[in-house]
């Protein structure tokens, strides 16, 4: 155990940025998981609502949250270095976030009708894309896992609810609708 300590305290050459690698992943499984449990609270209170009327303020939160998680996601780096174990951890974190947006947003459409909602999914799918892009910049090969982690959630559902730009930038358009 004390090796371990002695190991992580010794310096790293400049030229290999090995603890900032280590520090960058740590950041991005924080805010991920930071993300998820702001993502559920922000759900419940959306789904919580009776009235269009307080609608656009909540699915703004959840805009705003989603929005200020890719901003950090890109301060933290680019082409970060993580290990594969955390890369498939993180992938799958947010695949479990995009998942919770789409029953949402499917929930919405049967609660209130598409023509009410329609400008609502637009501003989800345009953060949704922002984090997808943020992350496939921090983090190389994400996105692929990622889609395939979406695939299993069925892409016809992204587009039922009218989520094409996270279609489009996880490259889901070539498979069958």
């Amino acid at each position: 155990l004390s090796l371990g300590f002695l190991v992580s305290a010794l310096p790293a050459a400049v030229d290999t940025k090995a603890l900032a690698a280590r520090h960058g992943s740590n950041d991005l499984v924080g805010l991920i998981a930071g993300l998820g449990a702001k993502v559920d609270a922000d759900v419940k209170a959306i789904v919580a609502v009776e009235a269009v009327v307080d609608l656009a303020a909540k699915i703004d939160v959840l805009v705003a949250d989603v929005t200020a998680c890719a901003k950090a996601i890109v301060a933290i780096g680019v082409n970060i270095d993580i290990d594969a174990a955390v890369k498939a951890d993180i992938a799958v974190k947010v695949a479990a976030i995009i998942s919770v947006i789409v029953k949402l947003c499917v929930d919405l459409v049967a609660k209130f009708g598409i023509l009410v909602v329609v400008g609502l999914l637009a501003k989800i799918d345009l953060c949704l894309q922002l984090l997808i892009v943020n992350l496939g910049v921090c983090v190389e090969g994400i996105l692929v896992l990622i889609a395939k982690i979406v695939v299993e959630l069925g892409v016809s559902v992204l587009a039922s609810v009218h989520l094409g730009l996270c279609i489009n930038v996880l490259n889901l358009i070539s498979i069958s609708l």
